[in-house]
């Protein structure tokens, strides 16, 4: 076994200290150790790739500190996430696998110096002829920190025989190959070919715009990398937020994206934060780089100051800051999915249904909502949603989701579905629950007036009872508190639809006075059409037979 096992398997069993996402990184490298070039996953883990970027960073030396010009020693976590990067390549071409890293980690425990030492390797001894390397962040200044780091790293090793070093360049000759810093505030950006993207302190940038640029000028090259490094933000609506939440269902296993290298190192909410147990979690160079007594001093001023207890949170434990929570359980949701069961075996059961209509141009949710019997205590979903075929693509760049995989059939067939042009078609929404009334037996259906056109009207002559419910806290709240229950218990099942699990884990709720609760798509981070439509059926079901008569339910 080499260390790089070793020490995921360490950290999978608590022998190392880490938060959650730290661990789930490990148990992700050892559940893809057990599938290396298979058919699903055809990837494999070449050690000595990563010994290679080893002996590389083993040449450099220190450049300030207690210790300058002492060769450099990675610490186990380092090797891991370092050595992951370059050791997993396609079994075919022998490419790297990882073409994005992110790593967020709190202060002070060596984010800039291994960016650097990741800078040099990749830009000029990766064999990429013309490569082209950047330091990237919100202003140039703050590129030029790892910038200069890589600058100084090639003056302290006896580098500069090989590497040409210019105020805000690096340059080699022979192979045409150069690294320099890049901020946000440049005013053109035309004509890069990058091979790497270093993104420094991603947590302050306010847009994705230069991100972007980087992120499609890489298309040119065979394996580039973006390389993220960050502590934890305060804004989930940013380049840094979204990248985050990202990484976080990766290693949630909500989606599956085998480029993606994803690591966070950071406490868990519930930790007591004035605990050395949990500085240690958060901090895996703690003893190394992160001082006990820096930690000590901070935490002291911390508990007193209601400020710098925030910032103790954020930049030393990697906790998010003024931000709300994932809604709902993703554990308890995933105890509730079950492989038992298919459309055929809903046939002649009583079904509810609930409509989210979109603006015109993002996903319309038509969800079919099954309660208990008698024989079976979980409530069965069976989510359809609806997107405009020509705008597809461009929305699964923008939500970060694989919609084209989605678009294949599952166990509860094609829950994610097109209609022709750029906009939402409610015939076809009208489709959907005729081929639902052919199978099942419904008994009512809720759609939110707004944005409703002739729907409804169409719906009524259908012979459907339609029901209205707007989407506001009085409405809401009492199916949001029900079905919060019944996935924490266990009793929800959607059949394992990987779009649903995608939108459960992006539910963020708002909250007022008299603690009613409301799923907001203003704050969520990513789609919940299908758990908003969940919610409305799940409201009619709950009034169950005798919903006509219920006064809060307005009959259209």
């Amino acid at each position: 076994m080499n260390d790089l096992d070793s020490y995921a398997q360490a950290v999978v069993l608590g022998m190392i200290p880490g938060g959650k996402y730290h661990r789930l990184a490990c148990a992700r490298h050892l559940r893809d150790r057990t599938r290396e070039a298979t058919d699903d996953f055809p990837f494999v883990f070449d050690y000595p790739r990563a010994d290679r970027f080893f002996r590389f960073a083993a040449q450099l030396r220190h450049y300030k500190g207690q210790w300058a010009g002492h060769l450099i020693t990675l610490e186990p976590h380092q090797r891991f996430r370092l050595g992951s990067i370059f050791a997993w390549v396609h079994r075919d071409t022998g490419l790297r696998r990882f073409r994005a890293a992110y790593n967020e980690i709190p202060r002070k425990n060596g984010k800039s110096l291994e960016a650097a030492i990741v800078g040099l390797y990749v830009t000029f001894f990766d064999g990429e002829g013309g490569s082209e390397g950047y330091c990237i962040a919100t202003k140039r200044d703050q590129a030029r920190i790892v910038f200069n780091d890589c600058k100084r790293l090639v003056q302290s090793s006896g580098l500069r025989s090989r590497i040409g070093v210019l105020m805000a360049n690096l340059n080699h000759e022979r192979s045409a190959s150069k690294l320099e810093p890049l901020g946000a505030d440049k005013d053109s950006t035309d004509g890069l070919n990058p091979q790497l993207v270093i993104i420094d302190e991603a947590h302050a940038m306010k847009d994705r715009g230069l991100i972007d640029v980087m992120e499609t000028a890489t298309g040119a090259r065979r394996q580039p990398v973006i390389f993220w490094i960050t502590t934890a933000g305060n804004d989930p609506v940013s380049p840094c937020g979204d990248q985050h939440h990202y990484a976080c269902q990766i290693l949630d296993e909500v989606i599956h994206d085998e480029t993606v290298f994803a690591f966070i190192a950071s406490a868990d909410p519930e930790d007591p934060p004035w605990a050395e147990a949990t500085w240690r979690k958060a901090n895996p160079n703690y003893g190394v780089s992160v001082l006990p007594s820096d930690l000590i001093a901070l935490a002291t001023k911390a508990q007193h100051m209601p400020p710098a207890a925030a910032a103790f949170q954020q930049k030393r434990l990697n906790l998010w800051i003024n931000t709300a929570s994932p809604w709902l359980s993703l554990d308890g949701w995933r105890r509730g999915q079950h492989d038992d069961w298919d459309l055929d075996s809903m046939i002649d059961e009583p079904c509810y249904i609930g409509i989210d209509l979109s603006s015109k141009i993002d996903l319309t949710a038509v969800v079919l909502v099954f309660p208990p019997t008698a024989d079976r205590l979980t409530w069965r979903l069976v989510p359809w949603c609806l997107t405009p075929e020509d705008t597809l693509d461009a929305r699964a760049h923008r939500d970060r989701a694989p919609y084209r995989t989605w678009l294949e059939p599952g166990r509860l067939g094609r829950t994610l579905r097109t209609n022709p042009g750029n906009r939402i078609d409610q015939d076809v929404v009208r489709e959907l629950v005729l081929e639902a009334a052919a199978r099942y037996d419904i008994q009512a259906v809720a759609i939110d007036p707004y944005n409703a056109g002739n729907l409804m009207k169409q719906l009524q002559d259908d012979s459907f009872l339609v029901v209205e419910i707007p989407q506001n806290l009085q409405q809401m709240s009492p199916p949001s508190k029900d079905f919060e229950a019944d996935v924490l218990d266990g009793l929800i099942d959607a059949g394992g639809d990987a779009l649903m699990t995608w939108c459960v884990s992006n539910v963020i709720v708002q909250v007022d006075n008299k603690d009613n609760i409301y799923p907001t798509k203003k704050r969520s981070r990513g789609r919940i059409d299908p758990v908003i439509a969940t919610l409305m059926a799940r409201k009619l079901a709950t009034a169950g037979p005798n919903l006509a008569d219920d006064p809060e339910l307005v009959v259209a």
